[in-house]
């Protein structure tokens, strides 16, 4: 069994996160919100590495840099490989979020009937999370 080269492997991550960005944009669209990100080199006298940027553009508004992901690039690793690497690791860490996220709310979810109940019903009530006894 072959394994696929660098440039194969580069392309195909660099495909998943354009669509993932993409798809996520285009859901997002209605509220004015667009997605996207920057993979970049860091090269200087001091240190190589890589960065990563998630950028969010709201309507009206200018890009804002949400998340970035610094990465020092050993030297024993080629640029291509390096950012292969921290593709990957972003999209890893995107994901993770995401489900943390998720399981959190879930939890929240479970423990407040009163949140249950505006779920269940339908109802688009504002949701006030600093209650006071």
């Amino acid at each position: 069994m072959k394994t696929a080269t660098t440039s194969v492997k580069l392309d195909a991550i660099k495909d998943i996160m354009g669509t993932a960005f993409l798809l996520a944009t285009e859901n997002s669209i209605a509220q004015g919100l667009q997605f996207k990100y920057k993979s970049y080199p860091i090269e200087t006298a001091d240190q190589k590495g890589w960065g990563v940027d998630v950028i969010v553009k709201e309507a009206g508004y200018g890009e804002k840099n949400i998340q970035q992901f610094l990465y020092q690039r050993p030297n024993n690793i080629d640029a291509k490989n390096m950012e292969y690497e921290v593709l990957v690791n972003v999209l890893s860490a995107m994901i993770q979020t995401s489900i943390l996220t998720w399981y959190q709310a879930a939890i929240l979810l479970t423990q407040d009937k009163d949140l249950q109940k505006i779920i269940k019903n339908g109802e688009e009530d504002t949701l006030i999370t600093n209650k006071r006894a």
